[in-house]
């Protein structure tokens, strides 16, 4: 009797959690709606922006800065990111090298594709297109995170136009188990989650999600959380980061073909980096025969963002001393 009291107490007691839960979600309570896609280009676009669609319907956000003589570096940024991440890269490299750097479709100011593939080689194709449009095929292929992995993934079918490569917190080899799979990646398994995911977007677990991504809490405020947060909840983006999600796990790793891969790379990665740790750095300074690992410690998952001075010097000395001697 007293065990069937109990069971009975346990259902009535999930059943009211889940009502209350539904209530809130219904009322509104945790639903974040979309924001406008011209209110948010409005405030983080600038003078240097350019929307250009392509063949795939995706309207692209482009920037082209820097010194327009100058050696071409692309800059391709990571997942969940814009290419606001090369800002202070772009101030502090711009009086030599041009620096091209654009949003993968559904991130940024970027729509998204016609198809909805946005698996690594149609990343890559995307890639290609960006820079068919402009013209432009000699230059330093600059990849962060998921970035890196389209980079390596580009050079490997396009060797000649890539004259060197550069690596920061690059994703794309093969996870060890051990590892721990992002908590949204998760989330997404489980029926319904990624209908939840894509209109409930707390503020302070995003701003969290920065913290840990940037390594410190000393590297980030609150302009800096609120551009995450009002480019996430742009328009389709949560949609689309979602789908990428899901098909991003389907990708296969990267290691056996890029082993071949001859040209000057350089491994710039934090020594405290949760997202990509630095493992993955060795891993790959031992498969790229000709790479050099540089690791800054006390530093995350955007080196480049948190230390533009320092790493923006590293780079410019592997420049000057293997590429453009």
């Amino acid at each position: 009797m007293k065990k069937y009291i109990f069971k009975t107490l346990a259902i009535l007691a999930a059943s009211l959690f889940f009502l209350l839960i539904t209530g809130f979600f219904i009322s509104g309570f945790f639903v974040v709606s979309d924001l406008p896609r011209s209110q948010v280009a409005d405030k983080y676009s600038n003078q240097n922006s350019m929307f250009i669609t392509l063949e795939n319907g995706s309207t692209v956000h482009i920037r082209d800065e820097g010194n327009p003589d100058g050696e071409a570096l692309i800059l391709l940024h990571g997942f969940g990111m814009s290419l606001h991440v090369w800002e202070k890269w772009v101030a502090e490299l711009g009086d030599t090298y041009r620096l091209v750097s654009f949003d993968w479709p559904g991130h940024g100011l970027s729509t998204p594709v016609r198809d909805d593939d946005y698996s690594r080689n149609a990343m890559t194709s995307y890639l290609t297109n960006v820079l068919d449009w402009m013209n432009i095929d000699k230059f330093v292929l600059v990849g962060h995170a998921m970035g890196g992995g389209i980079a390596m993934n580009y050079i490997v079918d396009n060797p000649k136009k890539v004259q060197a490569l550069v690596l920061i917190g690059a994703s794309g080899l093969k996870i060890d188990r051990s590892d721990e799979a992002p908590r949204v990646m998760k989330l997404t398994k489980y029926p319904g989650m990624s209908t939840a995911l894509r209109y409930i977007t707390p503020y302070e677990t995003l701003k969290n999600t920065v913290i840990r991504t940037y390594g410190s809490e000393s590297f980030v405020n609150k302009e800096l959380v609120d551009r995450y947060y009002e480019l996430m909840v742009n328009s389709t983006n949560r949609e689309i980061y979602i789908k990428q999600i899901k098909q991003m796990s389907l990708d296969e790793p990267l290691d056996a073909h890029i082993g071949r891969l001859n040209h000057p790379t350089l491994l710039i990665w934090g020594e405290e980096d949760e997202i990509v740790g630095l493992k993955y750095a060795k891993r790959l300074r031992s498969i790229i025969l000709s790479a050099r690992l540089v690791s800054y410690q006390g530093v995350g998952h955007l080196p480049m963002d948190v230390l533009p001075k320092v790493t923006a010097k590293d780079l410019t000395n592997f420049l000057n001393s293997e590429v453009f001697q």
